[in-house]
């Protein structure tokens, strides 16, 4: 068998075309294996977990030298992470892959507080890691300051958690290391830069795809993140109160909270025209019936800003340009209250209120309480109804139906037809999606 990689007391090794997960029995001193097939990820993954299973508090006191800082890594990662969001854990692991395992793996505990400044030094003169993924694109900056930071920190406290539970002994707890040129969130570039209104009109001409056209319309009526349209389901368009939840159902709140957004201007028309043209997935923004994949959203904004401003008009266009435009602009227009919940800086709705929402009796009782818990968002549709919207159709050619009454009549037909949609082939297409890596 050829040795691929060691994880702790455990080799995954490859015998012809199958992987194999190696280790020696303690009890019986005998080498004994496992096969995972063809599936090489599955094999480490388990080589991962039977490290975390094994090593507790009792069996590093009673080793008779120090532990190295994989070892120390399974046991913090397996009280930690418990308690972590997804995109933290997800977090943790890229560091472990990228930084850790390179630069302190076989590290023993008493060396440690001078390996991370090693480390932290060795990543500001330009070290971005080892085992990259490339397949989206090479690397070519440097890290940023804040992100070496984050980064050290992350193994700092990985020991001093050990000291503090007296795991292990020896080495004094390392303070906090800070990392020339950090920046603090107020000094640092912005994700775009704003926009005036015939750039936002020149958009709207440039998208030559109906769902490209979609897509900047619910993004200029919002101002949401990025990535909150690409994975969005018909369920998700709230008929009854001309709303949108950004929160898929069964998806739990992140760091970044998924606000509920009003449906104002040409937004109702797209949002119908959407609905109607949907393919077996469900999905609003959707190409030939079938939804977006992957990072499609953000390929999409790249090449409308190229065809619309250029290559140099171009630069630092983006999704977030439409969200901090927006947000500006209403600055001065609407309550900060109803401008931060519209942001998802503050939270407006709990997931009971969420789930009424979608799952409403349609009665006028039940409709009067749902609007009046929208109420904050009433003056961000009627700034965007009186002048955003009608700003806009003064610097683009494509007529956005603003005084339209067809696009009501359009909107009523896809609320009967979003009515329709069975709960159950919602949960199957969501599922089917999920297995589909889609």
């Amino acid at each position: 068998m050829k040795t691929l990689e060691r994880i702790g007391q455990f080799t995954v090794a490859q015998n012809r075309n199958t992987y194999h997960l190696r280790w020696t029995n303690k009890n019986t001193r005998k080498q004994e294996s496992e096969s995972f097939g063809r599936d090489r990820a599955r094999a480490e993954a388990e080589a991962w977990r039977r490290m975390a299973a094994l090593v507790s508090p009792g069996d590093l006191i009673e080793r008779p030298n120090n532990p190295t800082f994989e070892e120390l890594w399974h046991f913090y990662c397996r009280e930690k992470k418990p308690n972590l969001s997804v995109g933290r854990v997800r977090r943790l692991d890229e560091a472990y892959k990228l930084y850790f395992k390179p630069a302190l793996s076989n590290v023993p505990a008493s060396e440690l507080p001078d390996a991370i400044r090693m480390m932290r030094d060795r990543m500001l003169d330009g070290w971005t890691g080892d085992n990259r993924d490339n397949s989206r694109g090479a690397r070519h900056r440097p890290i940023h300051p804040n992100t070496i930071e984050d980064v050290v920190n992350i193994a700092r406290a990985t020991l001093n958690f050990l000291l503090d539970e007296r795991i292990i002994t020896g080495p004094s707890p390392v303070p906090t290391i800070r990392v020339a040129g950090r920046t603090a969130p107020i000094d640092r570039d912005p994700k775009g830069r704003h926009l005036s209104f015939p750039e936002i009109g020149k958009l709207i001409d440039a998208c030559e795809f109906r769902h490209h056209l979609h897509m900047m319309l619910f993004e200029l009526g919002c101002g949401a993140r990025s990535g909150v349209f690409t994975p969005m389901w018909l369920d998700q368009v709230l008929w009854d109160v001309e709303a949108i939840d950004t929160l898929p159902e069964g998806w739990k709140q992140g760091k970044k909270y998924r606000p509920v957004v009003p449906v104002s201007g040409p937004m109702r028309w797209a949002a119908a025209e959407a609905t109607m043209t949907a393919g077996p997935d469900q999905q609003l923004i959707h190409y030939r019936s079938e939804g977006l994949k992957g990072r499609n959203g953000t390929q999409i904004i790249q090449r409308i800003a190229k065809r619309a401003l250029g290559e140099e008009g171009a630069v630092n266009v983006n999704w977030y340009s439409i969200r901090h435009t927006l947000i500006d602009w209403l600055e001065m227009r609407v309550p900060a209250k109803s401008l931060s919940m519209l942001a998802g800086h503050v939270a407006a709705l709990d997931t009971r209120e969420r789930r009424q929402m979608r799952n409403n009796d349609g009665s006028k009782t039940t409709l009067i309480y749902l609007q009046a818990k929208l109420t904050h968002l009433d003056p961000i549709r009627k700034a965007l109804e009186e002048e955003w919207w009608p700003t806009i159709q003064m610097h683009c050619d494509l007529n956005l139906r603003l005084n339209d009454p067809t696009a009501g009549d359009e909107w009523a037909t896809a609320r009967e037809l979003g009515k329709k949609i069975d709960a159950k082939k919602m949960q199957l297409s969501r599922k089917w999606l999920k297995e589909n890596n889609r």
